[in-house]
């Protein structure tokens, strides 16, 4: 079932997608569905011409009666029944016989779905092609700022922050990948009768559907009818839904190098953080950001679970559910937008959290260089002690080094050995490569 109520959204982002699913948008629909249907039919024959060119003629919304139509959901409590017959009360009598003539409730309304997740997806692209495009200039700016990368909470080596942000930038265009097949792989409805097999058309029931596809914008028809499959809707769920997750990473990450004890970026966002204390700052569009993430990524299960249909079909969809998963998804995408663009990196405060371990994250360059002596596990090990003599001694690995005479001559040899800036690897040249693949992919 499509949706036909209205609810506010948060962005005007999120307001364009609601009103893609919105009342009079699905009847509009609706009413170009009937009158492809009715135009196609009268040119074979099967229903009257002029009948045809009346439905076709008042197929606007200015021809639908709004109060007619709430007073006959009220009185019927069929969707589209209603819909159909308060637009009737419109059209001549001898063309309301015609109306809606061999189709079933199921095609209109799944072929109406798809035509709304097609200009909602598209929609949703354009936004995270934007996001993209944020991303890959923060990941050029800032290719070569060194800073400490944490693994399970804990300084491991040193990278640069636009390596980290490459990274987020990859797993980016993975959603946008994703999302870009569905809509070109579901690009058409359904027109085959209540159970998929042409019977009221005919054997001009294929040509019919071809042709009222083909004037609605959709691709051809696929060879079986799919009203009982839902696995497309779940598909583009999961797609929506991982897009949604990696945002939640990418504003989670930002959250946490954003908190007083890191102070590595900081979200300008200008907003009073506190009731009581003054000089509080919240990450508001970071918490917006991972809330959202959580709930769009949740309104897949109710997708999952449409697959599981009673024989060839029921009516376990609702149209709602991808109505709220997409307007929640442009919320989401909005306010990551809003959030890049009040992002501010602080290098300098990089460099200081880089030297908080007193030169603990060089021992993998020093352990390396030294293996070239005496083999990497005996390194290893050597390493291992020195690491733990400096932390009993309170003092920085260069300082245990230096007092070590397995180690002195080793600094001696190469000076720069405990320099951060010297072991980030690649970083830089992966950041550039990141930013090079969106600049040929797109």
């Amino acid at each position: 079932m499509i949706c036909l109520s209205d609810e506010a959204s948060t962005t005007p982002a999120g307001q364009v997608l609601r009103e893609i699913f919105s009342a009079r948008s699905s009847i509009a629909r609706i009413m170009a569905f009937e009158a492809a249907l009715a135009r196609a039919q009268a040119r074979r024959g099967l229903i009257p011409q002029a009948a045809a060119d009346d439905i076709a003629e008042k197929a606007h919304l200015a021809f639908f009666p709004q109060d007619e139509w709430e007073r006959q959901r009220a009185r019927l409590g069929h969707p589209l029944v209603a819909i159909l017959e308060a637009w009737m009360t419109g059209l001549a009598p001898e063309s309301r016989e015609w109306l809606h003539y061999g189709a079933t409730t199921a095609d209109l309304f799944n072929t109406v779905l798809i035509l709304q997740l097609q200009e909602a997806g598209h929609r949703l692209v354009d936004q995270l092609l934007d996001i993209e495009k944020c991303l890959a200039k923060l990941a050029a700016e800032y290719r070569d700022t060194p800073m400490v990368a944490r693994t399970l909470g804990r300084h491991a080596l040193p990278f640069t922050f636009g390596m980290k942000v490459a990274t987020w930038l990859a797993e980016h265009g993975r959603s946008i990948e994703r999302l870009q097949v569905w809509l070109q792989k579901y690009r058409s409805g359904i027109l085959s009768g209540a159970v998929g097999t042409y019977a009221a058309f005919g054997d001009q029931g294929p040509a019919i559907e071809r042709e009222v596809m083909a004037e609605l914008g959709l691709a051809p028809p696929e060879p079986v009818d799919w009203k009982g499959s839902r696995d497309r809707f779940a598909e583009f769920g999961c797609a929506v839904a991982l897009a949604a997750r990696t945002c939640g990473h990418i504003a989670q990450e930002i959250f946490l190098l954003s908190g007083d004890d890191l102070d590595e970026v900081r979200e300008a966002n200008g907003a009073v953080g506190s009731s009581t204390m003054p000089h509080k700052a919240n990450p508001t569009f970071c918490i917006d950001v991972v809330s959202r993430s959580r709930e769009v990524s949740a309104r897949l299960q109710p997708l999952l679970e449409w697959i599981l249909v009673v024989y060839d079909r029921d009516s376990s969809q609702h149209g709602d559910a991808l109505r709220d998963m997409c307007v929640g998804m442009g919320d989401l995408l909005a306010n990551l937008r809003s959030l890049l663009a009040v992002l501010v990196v602080l290098p300098e405060n990089m460099q200081a959290n880089l030297h908080r371990t007193k030169g603990m994250i060089l021992s993998e360059a020093m352990a390396f260089a030294l293996a070239r002596r005496v083999g990497k596990h005996t390194a290893h090990v050597q390493m291992q002690r020195l690491t733990r003599a400096a932390r009993e001694r309170g003092c920085s690995l260069e300082e245990a080094a230096l007092s070590d005479d397995s180690f002195r001559s080793l600094l001696t040899e190469v000076p720069d050995l405990l320099e951060v800036a010297k072991y980030t690897g690649q970083a830089p040249q992966i950041a550039d490569a990141a930013v090079e693949w969106v600049r040929q992919r797109r």
